[in-house]
């Protein structure tokens, strides 16, 4: 996995600057699974050529969040990640310095895509990003602000991975491939395939000890091979065969799991109660005169729109729609001011804040997002990747109540009920899978994912 990034800085002397704007995008080699764009209040003057080179003024920066309100979230998104950047021993050593003034040793390998540039593409008149890119035909928005950067050496990374035939970045910079697991293990990886799925353990027995899922079935036994922690060595111990079975979705392969852990409730896995407690719920408070909001809190006697197990998961899904739906941060969290949002400042709010956004197109947002997570009709079908091929998945939703799921090659029409049920593999509904349910549909509303109304 790889954090690929960009930092802008106020200037001045080495060892005095502050950052004032990241921008880091986590990339598993195929694609881009989070990211992290934003202002950072260096508390400091920014030199004139600066200000002339990036466009981020003193006033931009005033009011956002202070590196140590940030520390935290970039942890997180480099965590079991190598930095990619170009010159990157600069964007490196912001960081440390960074966190060196908050008492945070950060240490990360990383890759500098100037030095494999010169290896790997040789000749060039220059190998500045800017004129690299011209000369190699990749495009470069918003150059010398961390996102437009950033997004740049993205592409450059990819190309120079794609000319790189005799892993030269591997072997250079000290990366790691899979650990192998003890030969003693290796038959019971034979055959596992690199895909989405679930995977089964047994023991001597016979008996189902372990069932998990995975989006790379292959690679998670080999993890659980390789691993010294506790449960790991137990789960070695014990498996003496493994079983998989692929699904082609995550959501199907997530569904399975909870399904078959209920049912036979293996001994290393958490055990499974049906009906479990979610102490935490996502809430629609609407109001009539103003602006609408959603907020976490404990579990009440008005339904959620959403339910969670933990705070802290509640308030990352809350943060990916108020992202997605484009809501005010301070509106949305009952803060009352005439100064304007952070987010306003930087063109991602349109002003709900001041009052500049009329709140009849503010609070239509919000139940656009309440929609996705409402059933479209009380019996459909909601239709997913399948395996592999032209196969589909679907789910069926009958009279408002999850039934199960089924593969269907596409070209196939499976619109009738008595077709359907002739190939559904049925699972019962428990809160969870009503849960993973609703948000599932939340997430495809913007993909295309389809949805077949039965009735």
């Amino acid at each position: 996995m790889y954090a690929i990034l960009d930092v802008e800085a106020t200037g001045g002397k080495v060892g005095e600057e502050s950052i004032i704007e990241i921008a880091i995008y986590k990339y598993d080699g195929k694609e881009i699974v989070d990211q992290f764009i934003s202002l950072v209040n260096p508390e400091k003057k920014i030199d004139q050529y600066v200000q002339k080179l990036t466009h981020i003024s003193d006033k931009m920066v005033l009011s956002a969040p202070k590196f140590h309100e940030i520390a935290k979230r970039i942890v997180e998104i480099t965590d079991d990640c190598i930095l990619v950047g170009h010159n990157v021993m600069f964007d490196y050593r912001m960081l440390k310095q960074e966190f060196d003034r908050l008492g945070y040793n950060y240490e990360k390998e990383w890759i500098d895509t100037f030095e494999y540039s010169e290896k790997l593409i040789p000749g060039l008149p220059s190998y500045s990003l800017g004129k690299l890119c011209q000369s190699l035909g990749i495009v470069v928005t918003d150059r010398h602000r961390a996102s437009g950067d950033a997004r740049a050496t993205i592409a450059l990374f990819k190309m120079l991975i794609d000319k790189d035939s005799q892993k030269i970045i591997i072997k250079k910079t000290g990366l790691k491939q899979p650990k192998k697991a003890h030969s003693k293990y290796q038959k019971l990886l034979d055959n596992l395939p690199n895909s989405i799925g679930v995977f089964y353990l047994y023991n001597s027995r016979k008996e189902l000890i372990y069932i998990s899922r995975s989006n790379n079935i292959a690679r998670s036994v080999n993890q659980i091979f390789t691993s010294k922690t506790l449960k790991a060595n137990k789960l070695k111990r014990y498996t003496r065969s493994v079983k998989f079975e692929e699904t082609g979705s995550g959501f199907l392969a997530a569904i399975k799991e909870n399904n078959e852990i209920l049912n036979n409730q293996p001994m290393y896995n958490a055990r499974l109660i049906e009906n479990k407690i979610y102490p935490f719920g996502l809430y629609y408070l609407e109001s009539k005169r103003g602006y609408s909001r959603l907020e976490v809190g404990k579990v009440r006697k008005v339904q959620p729109v959403l339910k969670f197990k933990t705070k802290e998961r509640a308030k990352d899904v809350l943060g990916k729609i108020i992202k997605d739906y484009n809501l005010c941060q301070q509106v949305n969290a009952g803060i009352k001011s005439d100064e304007s949002c952070f987010q306003y400042k930087v063109n991602k709010c349109n002003g709900a804040c001041i009052k500049e956004e009329p709140r009849e197109v503010y609070n239509k947002r919000i139940e656009d997002f309440i929609k996705t997570t409402e059933y479209p009709s009380t019996t459909f079908l909601i239709i997913d990747k399948g395996r592999k091929g032209i196969e589909k998945s679907f789910y069926l939703i009958e009279n408002d109540e999850f039934k199960g799921y089924g593969y269907y090659e596409f070209h196939h029409q499976i619109k009738s009920l008595d077709k359907i049920h002739n190939i559904l593999i049925p699972i019962q509904e428990t809160e969870e899978i009503k849960n993973m349910l609703k948000y599932f549909l939340y997430k495809v509303s913007s993909n295309s994912t389809q949805i077949v109304v039965l009735d």
